[in-house]
């Protein structure tokens, strides 16, 4: 875990949702956390998704994590819990991370956040306990539930940008407007810091990238938040997935590798003028 920090800076806290799934939340948030990482920066990892697929990549593997120790099922049980308990080394199968935490998630987390719909103040959760931890971090990465539930509620919350992944199976501008009304609704305004992405991009498809692109611009939210990155439609990642590895550590040849860095420095830039 992180040493306890002198600066004053709070984290960056990034929120990764959209909600169909398949789109590349999992893929985005661990290997974009681990080329920040290696980049030198500091950061934490936040499983917020009952399906446990971050805790299988960044915890060797250990989806039902309950079993070995804390998970972020605590942080909405016990509003005095220490989220230090929870936090662990992020893991590369037996390789730890530098730089890099992790708060894993546990099937079970589905059933807790059934039982905390009728706590007060309840979109402010995992807000509070972060506030222990903010300054300690230069980056947070939310790994969030395919649809609007709870969870996903507070890490719109506490988020300063929301990363949303589209890809051409999953694409669906419906679906883009009403994950921007739960926005604004958690925001109690118009939100304004996300971004939009595409995912398990395929230059040869020119037909469906021209078709996607179009509807992407047509629309007036999402046109000026649309980033240059584009992560490509790369074999290597779906097999490290499958493999309980972040890519880096899977295939350091991947091509792909060179789509998240850039990501990470144009999400930095991106985070720069939204602060200025």
């Amino acid at each position: 875990m992180a040493p306890v920090s002198s600066r004053q800076q709070k984290a960056k806290i990034y929120a990764v949702m959209n909600n169909k799934g398949g789109a590349g939340k999992t893929s985005t948030a661990t290997n974009l956390a681990v080329a920040m990482a290696l980049s030198g920066k500091q950061g934490l990892v936040i499983d917020s998704d009952q399906q446990a697929n971050s805790t299988e990549v960044l915890a060797h593997g250990k989806k039902y994590y309950a079993q070995y120790g804390n998970t972020i099922c605590n942080l909405y049980t016990d509003a005095r819990f220490d989220i230090r308990k929870a936090i662990i080394p992020a893991m590369a199968g037996e390789t730890e991370i530098p730089n890099l935490d992790f708060i894993p998630s546990d099937p079970s987390f589905e059933k807790v956040l059934e039982q905390a719909l009728t706590r007060s103040h309840r979109e402010k959760i995992l807000h509070r306990h972060l506030q222990a931890v903010a300054d300690e971090y230069d980056f947070i990465i939310i790994d969030c539930a395919p649809g609007l539930n709870l969870a996903t509620g507070n890490a719109i919350y506490v988020a300063d940008h929301v990363l949303v992944p589209v890809d051409a199976g999953s694409f669906s501008l419906s679906g883009l407007e009403v994950m921007l009304d739960f926005m604004d609704e958690i925001n109690e305004e118009e939100f304004k810091n996300f971004s939009v992405f595409r995912n398990e991009y395929n230059a040869s498809k020119k037909i469906m990238n021209n078709f996607i692109q179009d509807e992407l611009m047509k629309h007036k939210r999402i046109q000026n938040r649309l980033l240059e990155s584009r992560i490509r439609d790369d074999q290597t990642i779906v097999q490290s997935q499958v493999a309980c590895l972040p890519l880096f550590y899977y295939a350091k040849s991947s091509l792909a590798l060179n789509d998240y860095r850039k990501l990470a420095r144009e999400l930095e830039t991106l985070s720069q003028s939204e602060v200025a």
